[in-house]
């Protein structure tokens, strides 16, 4: 009834709330249906709660002031503190707030990574166009290119309709580092008409896998087309010299 009592047990008592110093909440869960537990801190562990907060409060800000579309990695970076965030221990309100305010900040630098992206797939695109039209002046079957577009497996699909719309009759393999130089995942992926197979035996698949297979990577797919990925691309020139002899010998037969 209203004469019950109904305020919490915090545990050992103080004749004044005020020897407590400092009070921090740090944690709210239920318990069973209809009862919640907290958790909170008191005199110095209360006092280092604050400044754990306030300390994190400027790790936010910060974040919040860098432009997204000159920090590629600020995602990344947004991770990091997200994941210092969850472990430290400070007021649960100002924490729940804070993770509100850095998971802003890691969408605004996924955003901003995928207009880069979009802008670099653009220009690649046109690069592309460019070199599959000078290797058909030149009579060539095959062509292997070092790519700009990340390791983004949607944009080679735009490289393959390209090529195909402009050399249909062309076998074709792209190579991207998901960071140019950055000794990090490579996406590899080759094409090869019917004609080219029937001609010279060339398979995408098989193409495929010595590539990789040479890198350290994995990939599979069919005859006609395929995809895999290196997870450390130390010397992509180097995977680039071995497609186009592999390809060469092929269509040399």
């Amino acid at each position: 009834g209203d004469d019950a009592s109904v305020e919490f047990c915090g545990g050992t008592h103080v004749s004044n709330t005020a020897d407590a110093e400092a009070f921090v909440l740090t944690e709210e869960t239920a318990v069973a249906k209809g009862i919640r537990r907290i958790t909170a801190l008191t005199r110095e562990a209360a006092k280092r709660a604050v400044a754990e907060g306030e300390d994190f409060e400027g790790r936010t800000a910060v974040l919040e002031s860098i432009d997204a579309d000159a920090t590629p990695d600020l995602d990344k970076r947004a991770g990091a503190v997200r994941k210092d965030l969850d472990a430290a221990e400070m007021s649960a309100a100002l924490k729940s707030e804070l993770r509100a305010r850095i998971e802003a900040v890691q969408k605004k630098g996924i955003d901003a990574k995928k207009r880069l992206l979009a802008g670099r797939v653009d220009k690649c695109l046109n690069v592309v166009k460019a070199d599959v039209e000078q290797a058909l002046a030149d009579g060539k079957k095959s062509l292997v290119l070092n790519l700009d577009i990340g390791a983004d497996s949607k944009a080679s699909q735009k490289v393959i309709k390209a090529v195909q719309k402009i050399a249909p009759e062309l076998a074709f393999m792209g190579v991207s580092e998901e960071e140019a130089g950055s000794g990090g995942k490579a996406l590899c992926f080759a094409i090869v008409p019917d004609s080219v197979m029937k001609e010279t035996g060339l398979k995408a698949n098989v193409w495929l896998k010595d590539v990789l297979d040479a890198a350290g990577g994995r990939g599979g797919g069919k005859p006609g087309n395929a995809q895999g990925q290196v997870p450390n691309c130390e010397d992509v020139e180097a995977i680039i010299t071995n497609a186009e002899s592999f390809a060469n010998d092929a269509v040399a037969v």
